[in-house]
């Protein structure tokens, strides 16, 4: 629990990027689309569970940070409520020594604290990994189940992302809030819903400090507590199905909001 915690109380700081560059020597393993993942030095160790296949320097380190990931999908499936969704195989997550690792085998940017490759999430040793693997794992269980990745639905995804961290966040930190800093600023001059679908952020880097993804999170947020759990699942399987988002509003939560309008009008009565 410690390894946990500590790992927990620095997660708002880092950011991760999808990984575009070109590999360095890699190695293939099983998984979901056979993604190539970067390899590690010689005597890592390699721990599988139910969903994943971790890779890290010690067994002791790659079994506790298996756990972790383990109680993260854990939570990410409470919140979704996507417990009939079964991935297509083990998610790979690889973890680095630490950042200089990391960023020389990834070729990222110096601000990076993660990447995606395929079903894979690379990351490395340090105060920041597991707030890393809850945000860049939802972004893994989004893409699978939607079977896409639409630049309409980025502040779904996003959101989702962000709101997983904010709460394992703010479970270890003494209630701190994730997005403490820009609270006040999205509550005084919301984004209109319209604006908030088409913005693209530039960069993750300094997501915490971002007004778009404080908001995404709370209209997430305010969707999975507010309209239940049940609903939210029923949101998103209706637009995986192609329905609109009003429509997808109208199926998942019939009883609070029938369109993108109500739900943005009642989630501004909120804050």
């Amino acid at each position: 629990m410690k390894f946990m915690a500590a790992l927990l109380l620095a997660c708002a700081f880092g950011a991760c990027v999808p990984y575009t560059g070109p590999l360095p020597a890699e190695v293939r393993g099983p998984g979901i689309t056979d993604a190539p993942f970067l390899a590690l030095d010689a005597g890592a160790s390699q721990i599988e569970s139910l969903h994943f296949q971790v890779r890290a320097y010690g067994g002791d380190k790659a079994q506790r940070i298996s756990e972790v990931a383990e109680k993260a999908y854990a939570r990410i499936m409470l919140d979704t409520n996507l417990y009939s969704f079964r991935p297509a195989g083990l998610y790979q997550i690889v973890v680095y020594a630490d950042a200089e690792e990391y960023r020389t085998k990834t070729r990222q940017p110096s601000w990076s604290a993660g990447a995606t490759l395929g079903n894979a999430i690379c990351s490395y040793e340090g105060p920041g990994l597991v707030g890393t693997l809850i945000h860049e794992m939802s972004h893994l269980i989004y893409h699978e189940y939607m079977g896409r990745d639409r630049e309409e639905e980025r502040w779904v995804n996003e959101g989702l992302a962000v709101y997983e961290e904010a709460a394992a966040f703010a479970e270890t930190s003494g209630g701190r809030d994730l997005f403490g800093p820009v609270r006040g600023a999205v509550a005084q001059s919301p984004m209109p819903f319209e604006r908030l679908a088409r913005f693209a952020p530039a960069t993750e880097r300094e997501y915490s400090v971002s007004a778009w993804y404080a908001q995404a999170e709370s209209v997430v947020r305010h969707m999975i507590e507010r309209g239940g759990r049940l609903g939210f699942s029923q949101f998103l399987a209706a637009l995986k199905s192609g329905k609109s988002f009003d429509e997808a509003m109208a199926a998942g939560f019939p009883g609070n909001w029938r369109n993108m309008e109500e739900l943005e009008r009642d989630w501004r009565k909120s804050l």
